[in-house]
Parts: C-alpha cells; structure tokens; sequence
C-alpha cells in the first residue's frame, strides 16, 4: 500500500472512532424509548423506574431558572458502564454521565439494577440517584443554550457544576461526607460539585437573584 492508500486508512480509521462521539446510536442501543421529547437508548431494558427518573428530571430542569433555555429533547443514552461508556467516556470515565456540547447528549455511566441509580465504581461518592444525575446533565445543555456554547471552558467549574447540582436538587457527596472530607483536609473530584452547591444556593435565595447576576458576580 503506498503513501496516500495509508492517509486514507488512516483517515477512515479517525472517522469510526470518532463518529460515536457525536452520534452515539452508531453503537447499536439494543434497547429504546420515548420519554417525553427524550429518545432514550440502553444497552439494558428500560424499566419503570428508569421512565420515572428520566421524568422526574425533566420536570425539575424545565421548573428551573433556565428551563425555557434549552432544548426539550436531547436524546439519553444508557451504556451499562462497558465497552460503550469507555468508548463514549474518552478521559471522564470517572464520571457519572457527561454532556458534549456537539449534540446536548446524556451519556450515563452504569446504572444498578433497580434502575434508581447511576455508579461510577467509587467507594465515597460512587452513588447518585438517576434522575439527579440526568437533570445534572440536562442543566449543562441548559447553561450552553443560555450563555453559548464556551460555557464549559469560559466559567469555573465550580460555578457550572455548582449550578448543575442546584437545578438537579442536590449532589453526590451529603453534607457529612463533605464535611469530613474538609476536616480532613482531602481531595475528592465531587467536592467542588459540592461547594459550588452551597454557594450557588446561597447566592439564589437573594430576592434580587438570577443566573445572569450569578454568573457575573462569581468570583473564584
């Protein structure tokens, strides 16, 4: 094979590999439904309990201070925490579900099997209920559909998560286990999350608050 026949191998090769990431049906969901204006995709039946929690948290972001700013279908994918999620993850395999902002997908890490809630393989802070997890999510496609698409890499990350979890109803850590964690004087990737939380629900409970006024007030 000469010189250009391997630039278009090459080339191919990039397009499969990455194509997943704007479209992540490419990687065959057995399983579908319509939930609302979500098309929601899983590697695993979809269940009840996953039908409500991805209700619940389309009510919780729509009630929300920017639930008129975002898209009203951005489509969940369900990956069971496998080959999918590693896949679709890139370098957050941590996490337990992600945003891009190419396409405003939900894609959900592991979910136990009660289908109540998402796991990330953490022995403090590996938990969190579904719902919580997906309006999370859906709350960064509110944030880039408000302030633009550079939300992500132009404000803190306090502050987005922050917001995040405010809209979502609550965070991964509970106030105790964030606590120790200060005491302690430790790290944790969720702690931010946390302390972002806690300010942003401060800032919000002013009679004068809106997102506009927190995000410019913000300081680090």
């Amino acid at each position: 094979m000469n010189r250009r026949g391997w630039n278009r191998l090459a080339l191919g090769a990039a397009v499969v590999l990455t194509a997943p990431l704007a479209a992540p049906q490419l990687l065959a969901f057995p399983y579908a439904a319509q939930v609302h204006a979500h098309q929601v995709r899983s590697v695993d039946p979809i269940t009840p309990a996953i039908v409500r929690a991805v209700e619940i948290a389309d009510r919780r972001v729509a009630a929300g201070p920017l639930g008129q700013a975002r898209r009203p279908d951005e489509p969940i994918f369900l990956t069971g925490g496998g080959w999918r999620w590693a896949w679709l993850a890139l370098t957050s395999r941590g996490a337990m579900a992600l945003t891009r902002p190419i396409n405003d997908a939900v894609i959900v890490n592991r979910i136990d099997p009660t289908g109540r809630d998402v796991l990330n393989g953490r022995a403090l802070g590996g938990r969190r209920s579904l719902e919580g997890v997906i309006a999370h999510e859906m709350t960064h496609g509110s944030l880039r559909a408000h302030f633009g698409p550079f939300v992500d890499v132009t404000r803190p990350q306090q502050l987005r998560e922050g917001f995040c979890d405010y809209v979502a109803g609550g965070g991964t850590l509970s106030d105790a286990e964030a606590g120790a964690l200060l005491r302690a004087g430790a790290d944790h990737p969720a702690l931010p999350y946390w302390q972002g939380r806690k300010r942003v629900e401060a800032a919000m409970a002013r009679p004068d608050a809106s997102v506009d006024r927190l995000f410019a007030d913000w300081k680090d």
